[in-house]
């Protein structure tokens, strides 16, 4: 059974390697042939990780790291994830995903608000920051799944009911936040406000354009 690392250049770090038939494996490096190597290394880890949190691996256990074929990929496109997918790799993904989030937070739990906000040097995050990334990432690469215009903006509406949720299950004791990020602070009612704000900021925006575009619309 063989596999494939698919390689690709970054403009600020270097090389990124992904291993085709297992999504989620990767690694970086300052060469194309170090960015192979490292996913080389990672991949029974990434394998071990998976199955230390109940994913199965068995349909990758036939995957041999050591002979798998290297390929540039400028674009950064790996040519099967164009492919449609049946309804087991969906489940798969989910069950991944579940996996990848208990890894994620067994790794962070039980760390103090100092510890989240430390930065080890000026030029490296502090905890809280990357997850704070990884927060903005999955909305924003969520949105790609949008079917401009065919839908009823499917993605959008539910990026919203997720903001929606959360601010559903507060109690007023949880709204006691009052905390410094980064030189600012914030509370519920700051994040409340900001997002009320940006949206309608971005509504005016949005007005702007289509007007530009010779497409006024008035409000539904």
């Amino acid at each position: 059974m063989s596999g494939t690392i698919f390689v690709r250049g970054t403009d600020s770090a270097g090389w990124i390697a992904d291993v085709a038939e297992v999504p989620g494996c990767m690694a970086r490096g300052a060469t194309k042939d170090e960015a192979a190597a490292n996913v080389r290394r990672a991949f029974h880890d990434y394998l071990a990780l998976l199955e230390k949190y109940g994913v199965s691996t068995e349909h990758w256990k036939g995957l041999d790291p050591a002979t798998f074929a290297v390929e540039e990929s400028p674009a950064g496109e790996i040519p099967d994830d164009f492919r449609a997918m049946e309804e087991h790799e969906l489940r798969d993904f989910l069950h991944q995903m579940e996996g990848s989030r208990a890894a994620l937070l067994a790794l962070v739990r039980g760390l103090s608000a100092d510890e989240l906000e430390r930065q080890p040097t000026e030029s490296m995050w502090s905890v809280r920051q990357a997850l704070e990334h990884i927060m903005t990432t999955q909305a924003t690469y969520l949105s790609k799944l949008e079917k401009w215009p065919e839908n009823d903006f499917g993605t959008l509406q539910a990026v919203h009911r997720v903001a929606f949720q959360r601010f559903s299950i507060l109690e007023p004791e949880d709204t006691k936040i009052d905390h410094t990020i980064q030189g600012r602070r914030w509370s519920t009612r700051r994040v409340m406000r900001r997002l009320l704000e940006h949206e309608y900021e971005h509504m005016e925006h949005i007005k702007e354009i289509l007007a530009a575009l010779g497409g006024r619309r008035a409000p539904e």
